[in-house]
């Protein structure tokens, strides 16, 4: 797949911004920068680029990318279920482990930050909101079991900037997009605008929506049968969706609608999710 990461500065001057590179993870090649940089060079295991922008002149960077998961078991991993995520980067600093910031993307476009821990991934954020919600990344097509995140991650991330921790700083880069032709948004326009007629009463049948619903199955189908296993209740949550929205194009049924909101709060105010004792 082809990616592209844009920047547009607030105002005029110099700027330094990391640029992808193939690291643990992630192969990245034919980058195209639309601006040319003033020097770029290597530092603390960054590639990093300055630029020379006016107010308002976007810069964008073209590249190819193609990810694989990472699922390293490192031996402080178990270790860590007995403390609280929020103190797992200061925990394992003071046991003398190398602890880095690492700022990225998700593939999804949405701009994400973790931990390195001598180089392997580490990220307490997405291992907490995988408990609480396990399906939170069905739209990129993988439904991981939060422990996949202790010393690796899903393989649907862009690493850009390694940095010393503590310290907080921003990758700079304001969006990353798929440069790819992607069916889907489409696909689901159709599908809700069919879903809009036929609630005003003009009927469209299931036809507009099938094709949504193959494209869907296409991209999250193995994610959504791994959910089943791990947690049937979040996995039938969005199959109840689907069927209610295909009862509105044909003969509304409207238990089903009601079953999926009652799913749907039930999994929204029901205690995190736990596989097993391990996970407190």
């Amino acid at each position: 797949m082809r990616y592209a990461l844009r920047f547009r500065p607030l105002a005029g001057g110099e700027y330094l911004l990391p640029l992808p590179q193939t690291l643990p993870g992630q192969e990245v090649g034919e980058v195209f920068l639309s601006h040319k940089p003033l020097e770029v060079y290597e530092a603390q295991g960054n590639l990093l680029a300055r630029f020379a922008l006016e107010e308002g002149e976007a810069l964008e960077a073209r590249f190819r990318l193609r990810t694989t998961p990472l699922q390293a078991k490192p031996s402080w991993r178990e270790a860590l279920l007995r403390e609280p995520p929020e103190a797992w980067p200061g925990i394992l600093a003071h046991r003398g482990h190398r602890v880095e910031r690492a700022l990225g993307f998700l593939l999804s476009g949405k701009p994400h930050a973790w931990y390195l821990v001598d180089g392997l991934p580490l990220d307490p954020l997405l291992f907490q909101a995988l408990r609480e919600n396990p399906a939170l990344l069905l739209p990129l097509g993988v439904a991981p079991d939060p422990r996949s995140y202790l010393g690796g991650h899903e393989g649907k991330r862009l690493l850009l900037l390694k940095t010393p921790w503590p310290g907080e700083e921003d990758p700079l880069w304001g969006e990353l997009r798929s440069l790819g032709l992607d069916p889907l948004p489409p696909a689901r326009a159709l599908a809700f605008l069919s879903l809009g007629a036929s609630a005003l009463g003009l009927s469209t049948g299931p036809w507009p929506y099938l094709p949504y619903l193959a494209l869907l199955a296409l991209r999250q189908g193995p994610a959504l049968k791994d959910l089943l296993r791990q947690s049937p209740r979040h996995a039938l949550e969005s199959l109840l969706f689907h069927a209610f929205a295909l009862s509105v194009t044909t003969e509304v049924r409207p238990e089903l609608g009601l079953a999926y909101l009652g799913l749907l709060f039930w999994n929204r105010t029901r205690p995190p999710w736990r596989e097993g004792p391990h996970l407190g």
